[in-house]
Formats: C-alpha cells, sequence, structure tokens
C-alpha cells in the first residue's frame, strides 16, 4: 500500500517548494489524488483488456465472494452483494466452502472462460467451446460465462454461467477486484503497490496543474506513462 501523505509530501515539494501555504490537503492534494486513482483504474483496465497484465498482481484489491446461483439450463449469479466492483477476473462454478457465512477453503481450478456475447450464442451449438449447449463427456466440459450485464432487465447485474452440469451445488465463488478506497486525508492507505508510488505522484501532480490554465508545463497523459506503469507492475 502507498500512504496518501507520503504523496503529498512529494507533490508539495515539487509543486510548491517555497511553502506558499497555496495547494491545501482537502480542497487540493485529496481531490487531485482521487483524479489520479480514477486515471490509474482506467490504465489497469485498458492493460487487462489487452492481456498485458492480469488483476490479480493488485493484492490488496483482489478478494473473493461465495454467492448464490440459480436456473436449470443455465445458472444466473446476482452481483448485487459485490457493491464496490471493479472488475471480475474469476469465476469458480465448484468451489469448496467452509464456515457460514461460506467463504472459499478450496479451488478445483476448473475456472469459467469468459466469453463475448457472440461466443456465447456461438457455444450453443458447438461442442468444441466452453459454455457449450450441447451434452458431452463430463471430462471434456469447459465452462463458459458473460458479465457482468444488467441482462435480465430488472436493473440488476449478472454472470450468466453454462453449462449447470460443471456446478457441484447451487453456489459460485467470484474472483474479483475491489474498486480502490477514496482518500479522505493524508492519513489514508491507497491499495496500489509501493512501485506506483512515482507515478501517481506525476499523475496527482498533473491533475493539480490543471488549475493554472492550458499555459501550465506539466505534461498531460500519455503513452509512455501507460508503457510506465505496465514496466513497474511486471
Amino acid at each position: 500500500m502507498i500512504l496518501a501523505s507520503d504523496v503529498f509530501t512529494d507533490v508539495r515539494s515539487l509543486l510548491d517548494d517555497d511553502n506558499s501555504g497555496r495547494y491545501t490537503e482537502a480542497k487540493d492534494l485529496v481531490p487531485a489524488i482521487n483524479q489520479a486513482i480514477d486515471y490509474l483504474v482506467t490504465v489497469f483496465n485498458s492493460a487487462f483488456e489487452q492481456k498485458k497484465i492480469s488483476p490479480e498482481v493488485l493484492r490488496d484489491l483482489s478478494t473473493t465472494k461465495i454467492l448464490d446461483a440459480v436456473g436449470v439450463s443455465t445458472k444466473r449469479v446476482d452481483l448485487t452483494d459485490i457493491t464496490n466492483l471493479w472488475s471480475v477476473f474469476g469465476v469458480d462454478p465448484a468451489p469448496t466452502t467452509t464456515g457460514d457465512p461460506e467463504v472459499l477453503s478450496d479451488s478445483a481450478n476448473r475456472w469459467a472462460t469468459r466469453l463475448t456475447l457472440e461466443q456465447w450464442n456461438d457455444a450453443l451449438a458447438d461442442p468444441f467451446s466452453p459454455g457449450s449447449g450441447i451434452s458431452i463427456l463430463s471430462d471434456f466440459v469447459r465452462p463458459g460465462y458473460i458479465g457482468p450485464g444488467q441482462f435480465l432487465g430488472d436493473g440488476k447485474s449478472y454472470i450468466l454461467i453454462r453449462p449447470v452440469s460443471v456446478f457441484t451445488s447451487d453456489t459460485v465463488c467470484i474472483w474479483y477486484l475491489r474498486n480502490p478506497t477514496k482518500v479522505t486525508s493524508g492519513t489514508s492507505n491507497i491499495e496500489f503497490p509501493r512501485s506506483l508510488h512515482a507515478i501517481l505522484v506525476d499523475k496527482t501532480l498533473n491533475m493539480l496543474s490543471l488549475q493554472h490554465g492550458p499555459e501550465s508545463t506539466y505534461p498531460k497523459a500519455t503513452d509512455k506513462e501507460v508503457t510506465q506503469l505496465l514496466q513497474l507492475m511486471i
């Protein structure tokens, strides 16, 4: 994790080296660092989509939740209880659980494959596809899912999983990233690896510099910054 006050100290030394007191924590630094965090989330989303990096590198934001799975030919999983969902990166339709409320104790390592809507539809008639709608030998069955999405018209976000034969119970384990907690003061912890401290300082500084107008000499986001983030995380 990164302590917000450490970022604030570096930002102040770069932007206000004469200690003018112009920049306050509540009105300037906190909003700027939260904008910088939102920027990094966008960069990570792009990296995830390009498969340049995997979500589980964000250890402090990675977690699991056991949810009910209902349905006859297709299992649907209501994600309403996950109020801070950033991104789903794993769906285990056959988890081993313990406790009450249930938590994950073991995984069968037979995770569902994420499909596009087109792949989901084509799988209905393709015995070789994950999520196939055709009955095949159990040893060759590969589950598939789509989502999260508001598929059922009730305003709720769901994941849909096929085939139901892979389920050992009416539960599923969702592996996901939580949204980073917003910074409220210098004592807040930012749930990113320490390796991202420098780029977080740069982006916080950039967000603050927008107050200076278009003549500001501080740079905007560039492809170089995206590459830098990936290099720091790999």
